[in-house]
């Protein structure tokens, strides 16, 4: 699963941020992996893997969906035997259902069964022991009633109840209604009564009554399909090879079938009718990936056929159905879109979980990295492989700096037998982390052997459940070397290695004395850690090995004719932890200098912008300037824009107008256009303004920006010439901006028109701009008109954790008039007071319309801070 989106509790901050600013990754790279989950405080509990008690074979179920109600018909036939010891009973997970029958089937005909329903588990006791001989079929009778209780979820997972209704009742004008699914972790069982456990598998048919208009998708292949009297249609999906529960799918919705393929399989990508067109450009290069990731682990694509859904108000980011990956609303671009900033990453990411996580999958959630860590590292090496190895450190480094920066709350394990819930577990260490690990240990074993541990690991567990010591045991077999060592550091160990490297330059004896310590806080642990360091005489360099085995490690380096050597720690830049030193800006432009790759020249550039007076730093942003990987470009106009003293705007100004005007990225050119525009460079005017028309939405984004902070009024023109023409992306968000900012009265009718088919993480985006139109509208009416929007966001909106966020933004508005209450002026005071019970009246009403119980009793605490 990628998850993304996922922290709403920082949606708005996100929105507002840097994360959404087009200039600053060349790719869609949504992370929802970097996150920080705490446990609460209590006693631990070892999470020991699910025993094995029964087998279940296969499962047969039969759904037919009452769409007002959201509600589902279910028959189910499982067909299980004990797995190894006897037994006479059988405890399945069932949550939130109506059951009408249990039975027995079998050649002398049915026998009802006594059971006992409660706590969401069905339990049966047969009269009998049955041995793993024997074979058995159940079948079930029920009503799956996935709205009756309130959900679950976390920060990765918003929400827990498995069946989803979108829009069924057609009560949101411009919405599709859809059904659809989402089984991780343990939420299938709301719907399918099955063993709901990672360790179980079993075959599939999944028989789905639809109206005859709606099409469908599950795993494997559709094998019948017959029409009903009554306007329906029974599809029939029957999935041949056994799959883990939460991986059994399915998707109903009105969906164009965009059809490719690759080696004679199908892959076909299901959108909604207006993306038919930008479908190969949403899934761009799916089938070479899995031509990339066939050969890289030696496993040809497992699968029978592979799809790829988009759905409406989906819960996480994607997720890994086998044969089916499932994709939230932001997959949904037209060309110009994805030209700005695609969803490749995520794409790359839940095909490789079709071999690390469907072929073969973690035995338990404490072993999830086995899966999630391959996924993330796998984005990395198809970033790699077709976009050049810049693009690759890229991602490699913003992932690592993710996992860094949430490890000051939370440093577990990768592998984690405690913890308090199993949805804790989808975080920074699982992803970012285990892909980083990943990485080192490539780097460490070589592309060779570490491929060939991947086929091993793959084809000696293909269809079946595995752990960490299964992937070691791979690396051993691959490499003929014991790695007990390394998975002991990193998968069964906490915390990272901190390396503090000192340098003492002794020009007496002529020798440079690296002093490498172990500088941690996190652990004990004494790492060992063989790196590599570069050696750089001026024009010479060689690589070093650096073998880390104690607390402190001292390397010696002879001066060469005279000539101090500058060291480059980690140069391959492969450790999942820190490296803190100190170079003098004058070694910091060696290192940019002799350095080919992205992340030394980053490191080196971050250096120098933060010594900005530094002649040495001055001449490392000159050669950044022109550097020709597009991201250090693009990294170095985020700093200049930063920058607020006119010495440096005079010195880099005409280069910088270069650059926005001629780079030909057009992403750095976006960031060059930012910096013009916060260093108010009046004369780059005419750039700006013909910049609007390119076909880069990120590009006229930036450029209207900025020329709003140097000509409000020609801006604000503009963008409501632009709003008519349906922007998207950047560009959309800098209309809306301006608009906001203004506060025209009759703007209004503007929102009105455009509220009706904003959507989902979009609506953050949008509610932004309300909220600055809110702050500066003159009209009371329209103030009450655009209050009554938000309103009708949060109450339309089916994810709670997205309500909650609306709704606190609402609850900044009504903040705001109250702080306006105590002004001197008594005509803002007045309009405040008016509007304070107009806000009030609206929340009242939202308080009133919410069933989720955390919601509800954070907006009553609230209404008492921002009204009592």
């Amino acid at each position: 699963m990628k998850h993304i989106f996922i922290f709403v509790g920082l949606l708005f901050c996100v929105f507002k941020g840097h994360t959404q600013n087009p200039v600053n990754d060349s790719a869609q790279h949504i992370t929802l992996d970097t996150l920080t989950v705490s446990a609460p405080a209590g006693p631990l509990v070892y999470r020991a893997t699910e025993p094995r008690v029964w087998d279940i074979r296969n499962t047969r179920i039969s759904l037919h969906f009452n769409w007002t109600e959201k509600t589902a018909d279910a028959r189910e036939w499982i067909r299980l035997r004990p797995y190894f010891y006897a037994t006479d009973s059988l405890v399945l997970d069932a949550k939130g259902m109506h059951i009408d029958s249990v039975q027995l089937t079998g050649k002398k005909g049915t026998i009802n069964l006594d059971y006992r329903y409660e706590n969401d588990q069905l339990k049966i006791h047969f009269g009998q022991v049955y041995t793993r001989t024997d074979s058995i079929e159940l079948f079930f009778k029920y009503t799956a009633l996935p709205y009756t209780a309130p959900t679950g979820g976390s920060s990765a997972i918003s929400d827990d109840r498995g069946l989803y209704f979108v829009n069924t009742d057609y009560s949101i004008p411009h919405k599709p209604a859809q059904i659809w699914t989402q089984g991780e972790t343990e939420s299938n069982s709301h719907w399918m009564i099955t063993i709901d456990k990672p360790n179980t598998r079993f075959t599939t048919q999944v028989e789905l009554n639809v109206p005859d208009s709606f099409t469908t998708l599950s795993n494997g292949a559709m094998v019948k399909q017959w029409k009903e009297k009554n306007g329906t249609r029974t599809d029939v999906w029957r999935m041949d090879l056994p799959i883990q529960p939460y991986a059994v799918m399915f998707a109903i919705g009105k969906y164009s079938v965009v059809k490719k393929s690759w080696n004679n399989k199908e892959v076909n990508y299901y959108v909604e009718p207006e993306y038919e067109q930008f479908a190969p450009y949403m899934f761009h290069n799916t089938p070479e990936m899995m031509d990339y990731f066939s050969e890289r682990t030696g496993v040809p694509y497992p699968w029978n056929k592979y799809s790829q859904v988009v759905v409406r108000d989906y819960i996480s980011g994607a997720m890994e159905n086998t044969t089916a990956s499932l994709f939230g609303e932001f997959m949904n671009q037209d060309t110009r879109e994805v030209s700005d900033r695609n969803s490749e990453d995520v794409v790359s990411h839940e095909l490789f979980h079709m071999w690390f996580g469907d072929y073969v999958t973690a035995e338990s959630w404490s072993n999830i990295t086995v899966n999630e860590s391959f996924a993330n590292y796998g984005e990395q090496l198809w970033r790699s492989y077709k976009y050049g190895k810049p693009q690759g450190d890229e991602l490699a480094y913003n992932d690592l700096q993710g996992y860094l920066s949430a490890s000051r709350a939370n440093d577990p394990p990768l592998v984690r037998f405690y913890y308090d819930s199993r949805e804790d577990v989808f975080d920074h260490i699982s992803y970012n982390k285990g892909g980083a690990v990943l990485r080192y240990l490539n780097n460490l074993m070589g592309d060779e052997a570490f491929d060939k541990a991947m086929n091993i690991y793959l084809t000696k567990n293909a269809l079946h459940s595995a752990e960490a010591h299964n992937w070691r045991l791979a690396v051993e077999e691959a490499t003929g070397q014991d790695w007990n060592w390394f998975f002991n550091e990193w998968y069964f160990h906490g915390g990272h290695p901190v390396l503090r490297v000192d340098y003492d330059y002794n020009d007496t004896v002529q020798k440079l004395f690296v002093t490498v310590t172990q500088d941690q806080s996190d652990t004990s642990l004494v790492y060992r850690l063989p790196l590599n360091a570069a050696v750089i005489y001026d024009h010479e360099s060689s690589v070093v090995d650096w073998n880390i085995t104690k607390v402190k490690d001292t390397f010696v380096y002879v001066y060469k004719k005279g000539k101090r050597p500058v060291i480059v720690p980690d140069c391959y830049n492969v450790l999942p932890g820190e490296v803190r030193e100190h170079k003098t800006p004058a070694q910091w432009l060696v290192q940019y200098k002799r350095t080919g790759d992205f992340i030394n020249k980053k490191i080196a550039l971050a250096a120098a912008c933060r010594q900005m007076s530094d002649s040495s730093s001055q001449a490392l942003i000159d050669l950044a300037l022109g550097d020709r990987i597009p991201a250090i470009r693009r990294y170095l106009m985020t700093q200049l824009k930063n920058v607020d003293i006119e010495h440096y705007h005079k010195k880099w100004t005409e280069y910088t107008v270069y650059i926005a005007t001629s780079d030909s990225d057009k992403l750095v050119r976006a960031a060059a256009f930012e910096v013009l525009g916060e260093w108010k460079v009046t004369s780059a005017k005419k750039f700006m303004v013909k910049a609007l028309g390119y076909s880069s939405y990120a590009l006229a984004g930036a450029a209207l920006d900025a020329l709003y902070k140097i000509d409000k009024d020609t801006a604000y023109t503009v963008a409501k010439e632009i709003m008519y023409n349906d922007p998207k992306g950047g560009l959309e968000t800098a209309v809306w901006s301006i608009i906001g900012k203004k506060g025209a009265d009759n703007d209004i009718v503007n929102y009105e028109k455009r509220a009706q088919y904003v959507f989902n993480t979009k609506r953050f985006l949008f509610a932004n701009s309300l909220n600055d139109y809110l702050k500066n509208v003159k009209s009371d009416a329209s103030f009450g008109r655009g209050v009554d929007i938000y309103t009708r966001f949060i109450e339309t909106e089916s994810l709670k954790s997205y309500r909650a966020a609306l709704a606190d933004m609402l609850f900044q508005v009504a903040a705001d008039q109250k702080e306006n209450e105590k002004s001197d002026n008594k005509d803002i005071a007045d309009k405040a007071n008016r509007r304070i019970y107009v806000v009030k009246a609206a929340l009242v009403k939202i308080v009133a319309s919410e069933k989720n119980p955390d919601n509800l009793k954070e907006y009553q605490k609230k209404m008492k801070e921002v009204f009592e």
